[in-house]
């Protein structure tokens, strides 16, 4: 184990003896290369180029001062600056050390910067330091940095000598456990890694992942389609989880494929209601749904895609629609709906019911709450109530089966009005393929809510159908799911694919043509003759 660790990883001879598969050059900087290899007992294994052990703990001392701008003249000064703090004393023999140290700088200089570059993010890097290497990797699905072995120790007290300091927390490590060990996930595998986060470390590497945006400061954003990766972090006292996506949430042929699973003899015996719409449809049927603002909800067991899925249901949010989202401090949830987004991320637990009372301040007459995900009864009861007020909802919830889910949505607490108009996708996994293991939808019956059969849910969605696009409902299922599926086969890039969609909305009936002319306004050109017709 290495203060090292929290800059690069550390692999001896005997580690990389175990290796059985191997990964080249994950990471090609100049000179220097990144591999990855897997153990024949499934360790995950991060093989970086090693420095000698002054420059690792001038690295370690430099990361723990705190950003390093991405600047080469910089990177000498902090560097610098570093060894001549390490240095052991301040006679000719601290001197000499320097001179040396200085020299063993020199000679590794390059590859110095190439750590260096991995946190301050500078020309490709993403800034994810000791996590860039796994970040990179396609075969892994996510990156957990579990809790310490130790209750996190109090860093508030800090010795001033650089070296006493790096030995205080070398001895919390090994003495106590207060450090975080890296653990590679593949679907449903995990992997523990050789990549050691000490716990004084972890402030460093948070600051990294979790983005700025606050509840102090919302505003009105688009991610960049560029960046692939969806990061969640929560604060220290939690797992900090880093879930990774090979391609951004768009109509792809990999997503649509959870709906498009071979149907098999125990499915249709444990899910009497899809037999009458295929589960593509059912997709198609939830997007009408959350456009008519229902609450709509993404069921499943963690890896089962919710997030993913949920994000996929964003494209096809009307032009028309504002889409307000609450978040536990990092941006999962993506989507290219250009000036219709509106993010408020929470920096703490507690501050998330004052988030989920601050969308209403920022909705429009059309608006959907999305919330990252559902943790509570109390979250659940807040989030389905805003129908209530005219808003829809979207969210996600971690339940093994439908049945765990529909009892903690009735045993929220909310009014039957507000329980009411509700649909549930149960997404499952086994073997690595995601699937829709069923759906159910609630529905007010006798002052109860109850669940309901798929031809109610068609009778109540065919008026909003009928009366927005003149169309029956069945028909407007069937051209959603083709214009999917066309999409899809397409592979296009996420703002490609949304214009796609818009054109899905272009059908609407607009009222406001006819108001309008009540107050005055006049038809003209083509529109006149399209009135007289």
């Amino acid at each position: 184990m290495s203060l090292a660790g929290a800059l690069f990883a550390k692999a001896d001879n005997s580690l990389l003896d175990r290796c059985a598969l191997f990964k080249k050059g994950v990471i090609v900087y100049r000179n220097y290369a990144t591999d990855i290899c897997i153990t024949d007992d499934g360790e995950y294994v991060v093989v970086d180029p090693q420095l000698p052990e002054i420059l690792e703990k001038a690295l370690a001392l430099t990361a723990l001062r705190g950003a390093v701008p991405p600047d080469y003249g910089e990177y000498d000064k902090a560097i610098k600056d570093a060894l001549l703090a390490l240095a052991p004393s301040r006679g000719v023999a601290g001197w000499r050390w320097h001179r040396n140290a200085l020299r063993t700088y020199r000679e590794h200089r390059e590859l110095v910067h190439y750590f260096l570059d991995r946190w301050s993010g500078r020309g490709e890097f993403g800034g994810y330091g000791v996590l860039e290497a796994p970040m990179r990797d396609d075969l892994l699905t996510e990156i957990a940095i579990p809790q310490p072995l130790a209750p996190p120790g109090r860093w508030s007290e800090l010795p001033r000598n650089p070296l006493e300091l790096l030995d205080k927390i070398y001895a919390e490590m090994v003495e106590l456990g207060r450090y975080r060990r890296v653990v590679a996930i593949r679907n449903e595998a995990r992997m523990p890694t050789n990549v050691v986060v000490p716990e004084a470390f972890m402030p460093i590497l948070v600051k990294k992942l979790v983005p700025s945006l606050t509840l102090e400061r919302p505003f009105q954003t688009r991610e960049d389609p560029v960046y692939r990766l969806r990061i969640a972090a929560d604060l220290l006292e939690y797992n900090v989880n880093i879930r990774k996506m090979s391609e951004p949430p768009r109509p792809s042929a990999s997503l649509i494929k959870v709906y498009e699973r071979p149907r098999r003899l125990e499915d249709s015996e444990s899910r009497p209601n899809v037999q009458d719409l295929s589960a593509l449809e059912v997709f198609a049927l939830a997007t009408i749904a959350a456009e008519a603002r229902w609450t709509v909800i993404f069921s499943g067991a963690m890896g089962t895609g919710k997030t993913t899925q949920l994000n996929l249901l964003l494209y096809f949010i009307p032009p028309w629609m504002q889409v307000v989202i609450i978040e536990r401090g990092a941006r999962e949830i993506w989507a290219p709906l250009e000036g219709q987004i509106l993010h408020i991320s929470v920096p703490s637990e507690s501050r998330l019911m004052e988030a989920l009372d601050q969308a209403l301040r920022y909705g429009t007459m059309a608006t959907i709450v999305t919330l990252a995900e559902a943790r509570t009864s109390q979250e659940l009861n807040v989030l389905v109530s805003y129908k209530l007020t005219g808003h829809g909802g979207l969210t996600t919830m971690h339940a093994d089966t439908i049945h765990d889910a529909l009892l903690r949505i009735k045993r929220s607490g909310a009014p039957v009005e507000a329980l009411a108009n509700t649909m549930i996708l149960q997404l499952g996994v086994s073997g690595g393929e995601r699937y829709l293991k069923e759906w159910k939808a609630l529905v007010a019956l006798g002052g109860e809510v109850a669940e309901a059969p798929v031809a109610d849910v068609l009778g109540l969605l065919n008026a909003y159908t009928k009366s927005t696009y003149d169309t029956k409902i069945l028909d407007e299922v069937k051209t959603r799911a083709g214009l999917l599926k066309a999409i899809a086969s397409k592979e296009l890039e996420p703002l490609e694919a949304r214009e796609a969609v818009l054109k899905l909305f272009s059908r609407r009936e607009i009222s406001v043509v006819d108001d309008a002319v009540k107050h005055g306004y006049q038809l003209e050109g083509r529109y006149f003759h399209e009135a007289q017709v």
